[in-house]
């Protein structure tokens, strides 16, 4: 059993663009069997800011934080946030995108990320719970060999 975070939209898309700005997080157990559970819609507090690591290019502050906030809001810092405080019990990300910075905090802490397009969550869970679920739980059994 594995837990499988879908960084996505409220309307239930895999979120087009950097999975830590996502706006909520679906995250399910993958079982056994093959099937998906829902377990919970968590949200993000970085979906509602510009991801200033890529938008902002150069800026004057490298320590910039939410306003009445102790959120991080740039580098390595917000992504060891977003692991410890939103997705902390997950072992699978499933999105469109991610900086390398932010694949390397999530890589070394056992977290496996898988890229897909900005489609319906709902369309890959029920490919993978049909079709592609041999294929998935290979990759994700031999992820977890390593």
């Amino acid at each position: 059993m594995y837990k499988v975070a879908f960084a996505s939209t409220r309307e239930g898309q895999v979120y087009p663009g950097h999975f830590a700005h996502a706006e909520v997080y679906q995250v399910f157990e993958y079982t056994d069997d093959g099937r998906f559970k829902l377990l919970d819609v968590r949200e993000n507090p970085l979906g509602l800011v510009p991801d200033i690591d890529v938008e902002g290019g150069e800026h004057e502050h490298h320590h910039v934080r939410m306003e009445h906030s102790d959120i991080p809001l740039h580098g390595p810092p917000k992504y060891m946030w977003l692991r410890e405080n939103i997705l902390h019990d997950v072992d699978v990300v499933i999105a469109t995108d991610a900086c390398q910075t932010s694949y390397r905090v999530f890589t070394s802490q056992g977290v496996r990320i898988i890229f897909t397009d900005p489609v319906p969550v709902e369309a890959i869970v029920r490919y993978i719970e049909g079709e592609g679920g041999e294929e998935f739980k290979r990759i994700i059994e031999s992820y977890f060999k390593e």
